[in-house]
C-alpha cells in the first residue's frame, strides 16, 4: 500500500500510533512529529509553529527540508501542518483566573490558522494541565473541547516523563499525583470542522477545590504507570473486559485504611472485592449479570477460604449482589468509604467485526456484557448512555461517606471516525456533585499496534486509560 500521507516507512509509522510513550526529549517529539503530519513528497507548504524553542524546532525542520513560519500573516497559500507548543506558557500560569484570557489568546491564533491550513491536515497542540494549591484545572480538555468547534478533535497521546515527580513533605491534606504527563491533542481541519458548537463557560472547572482529608496523603499516586497483569484464570477470561487487581490494590490503599468498606457497583468477575481482601479491607458490591456475580462470589469465598492461604487467610466480609445499580438501597450494603469501578465503554463491545470481538468469539467466549436491556453497555446513542451513567454515580455518590473518594477507571472512545471523550465528558458531568481531582493513566504496554489508517491519516491505538478520582465533598 503506497504511503500518500506522510515520509514514514511502514516500520516507523506503527510505533508513533500507541497512545502513550515516554517522553525522552523535545528533539524525538518535534522530528517525529514532523515526519508523520507532513507530506511524503516535497510541496513547498510550510509547518506553523508557536512555541519558545522556535530555534530547535527551526534546526530539525531544516534537516528534513521543511519551511517553518511563526506568523499567520505570512504570505504563503497553505500550511501543511501546525504545532503549538504551550507546555511552558500553561505551566507559567500561577492563578487560575489567568486560564481564561490566556485561553482566548490561543484560540484567536487558531481561528487565524483555519483558513490556511491544507484541508484534511493536522493541528498538534502540547500542554499539561495545571494544579494550583490544592485545585486541579483540567486546562487541556478545556482547550480541546473548545478547539474542537473550530477542527474535529481526532485524537490524543499522553507523553509519560521519566523520573521523580514532585512529591508532597510528609503528609498532605490534599490528593494529587505526581504530575509528570503533558497531553498532545490532534485535530483535523476536515469537513467536519466548526459543525460543533463552541461551549461557553468553565464546565470544566465547576467544582474543584479539593476540601483536606482527615487522615492525610503520603507519597503520591504516579501520573502514569504501567501494568501488565497476569494471565487471566480460567473464570475470569469469561468477562469481556476485566480490569487487573493490581490497579484497584494501588487506589484501594491510598483512599482507605485496613478495616474498610470498599465498593464496585458494577463488579464483573469480583476484581474489586478480591483486592479489597487481600488488602485487609472489606469488598462489597453489585453486578447486573447473574453469571458474573456468581463468579465475582466464587472468587471472594476462595480468597477467604483458610486451606486457600499457608499462613493467614484475609479476614475480610464481603457481598456481592445481583442487581441493577441503580437500585442500590441505602440498608444494602454498610457505609461505604470508597468507590472503585470500570464501567462499559458505551456499546462497544457490541461493535460487530472488531479484532478483539472476532478472537473471542472464535474461543467461544461471550462477547459482550448482557443481552438485557438494563445493561448500559447495550445503550446505542451516547448521550442517552453518559447521561445513566451519571445517574449511577450521582445515586452512588448519597451512599459514599462524606469527604470520601471514587475512582473510574474509563478511556477516551473512537467510533466510526469520530472521536468520543468519555473520560473528559464524564469529568465534567460529575463535578455537580462531586469534587475532581487529578488524573492518572494506567498505560498498556503488551498489546499489539494495528496499522489504523496506513498511509492516509492518524489514528492512534489507544492503550491508556484514564483512573478518575472524585471527592464526595463533607
Amino acid at each position: 500500500m503506497k504511503n500518500r500521507f506522510n515520509r514514514l516507512t511502514s516500520k516507523e509509522w506503527l510505533p508513533f500510533q500507541k497512545s502513550w510513550f515516554r517522553y525522552t526529549g523535545d528533539e524525538n517529539l518535534f522530528r517525529q512529529n514532523l515526519r508523520f503530519f507532513t507530506h511524503a513528497e516535497a510541496t513547498g507548504q510550510p509547518v506553523f509553529f508557536y512555541g519558545r524553542q522556535e530555534e530547535n524546532l527551526r534546526r530539525i525542520a531544516a534537516e528534513e527540508q521543511l519551511e517553518i513560519i511563526t506568523s499567520t500573516r505570512t504570505a504563503a497559500t497553505e500550511i501543511q501542518f501546525a504545532l503549538l507548543d504551550l507546555r511552558d506558557e500553561v505551566a507559567a500560569l500561577t492563578a487560575a483566573g489567568q486560564w481564561n484570557s490566556y485561553k482566548q489568546n490561543i484560540l484567536s491564533l487558531i481561528a487565524d490558522l483555519k483558513p490556511k491550513i491544507e484541508q484534511r491536515r493536522f493541528l498538534c497542540i502540547l500542554l499539561p494541565q495545571l494544579y494550583l494549591a490544592g485545585t486541579f484545572l483540567p486546562v487541556a480538555w478545556d482547550l480541546a473541547e473548545t478547539v474542537s468547534g473550530i477542527f474535529s478533535l481526532k485524537d490524543e497521546k499522553i507523553a509519560g516523563l521519566p523520573g521523580p515527580g514532585k512529591h508532597p513533605d510528609g503528609k498532605s491534606f490534599h490528593f494529587t499525583t505526581d504530575q509528570q504527563i503533558f497531553y498532545v491533542l490532534y485535530f483535523r481541519k476536515d469537513e467536519n470542522s466548526g459543525a460543533r458548537p463552541i461551549p461557553t463557560g468553565n464546565d470544566f472547572f465547576k467544582q474543584n477545590q479539593q476540601q483536606q482529608d482527615k487522615t492525610g496523603f503520603g507519597k503520591p499516586i504516579p501520573s502514569w504507570f504501567i501494568l501488565k497483569p497476569p494471565p487471566r484464570r480460567k473464570n475470569e477470561i469469561l468477562h469481556p473486559a476485566k480490569y487487573p487487581e493490581d490497579l484497584t490494590t494501588m487506589y484501594i490503599e491510598q483512599f482507605t485504611r485496613p478495616g474498610e468498606n470498599v465498593f464496585d457497583p458494577m463488579s464483573g468477575t469480583g476484581s474489586t472485592q478480591v483486592a479489597a481482601l487481600k488488602a485487609g479491607r472489606n469488598g462489597y458490591g453489585t453486578e447486573l449479570s447473574s453469571f458474573f456475580a456468581e463468579i465475582a462470589g466464587q472468587r471472594c469465598r476462595d480468597v477467604v477460604q483458610p486451606e486457600n492461604f499457608p499462613e493467614k487467610a484475609p479476614a475480610g466480609d464481603y457481598r456481592i449482589l445481583q442487581k441493577d445499580a441503580r437500585q442500590i438501597l441505602a440498608g444494602d450494603f454498610p457505609p461505604l468509604h470508597y468507590i472503585i469501578t470500570s464501567p462499559p465503554y458505551w456499546d462497544m463491545l457490541n461493535m460487530k467485526g472488531a479484532e478483539y470481538q472476532a478472537t473471542r468469539k472464535s474461543k467461544g467466549l461471550q462477547l459482550n456484557y448482557s443481552e438485557d436491556d438494563r445493561d448500559l453497555g447495550n445503550i446505542t446513542e451516547y448521550q442517552a448512555f453518559i447521561d445513566q451513567l451519571k445517574s449511577v454515580y450521582f445515586h452512588l455518590a448519597d451512599l459514599l461517606q462524606p469527604g470520601r473518594y471514587m475512582t473510574i477507571v474509563v478511556k477516551n472512545i473512537k467510533k466510526k471516525g469520530r472521536n468520543y471523550p468519555f473520560a473528559w465528558d464524564l469529568g465534567r458531568l460529575l463535578q455537580e456533585k462531586l469534587i475532581l481531582l487529578p488524573e492518572a493513566f494506567w498505560c498498556q504496554d503488551d498489546i499489539s499496534i494495528a496499522p489504523y489508517g496506513y498511509g492516509n491519516t492518524w489514528v492512534s491505538n489507544t492503550f491508556h486509560q484514564y483512573c478518575l478520582t472524585f471527592q464526595k465533598p463533607y
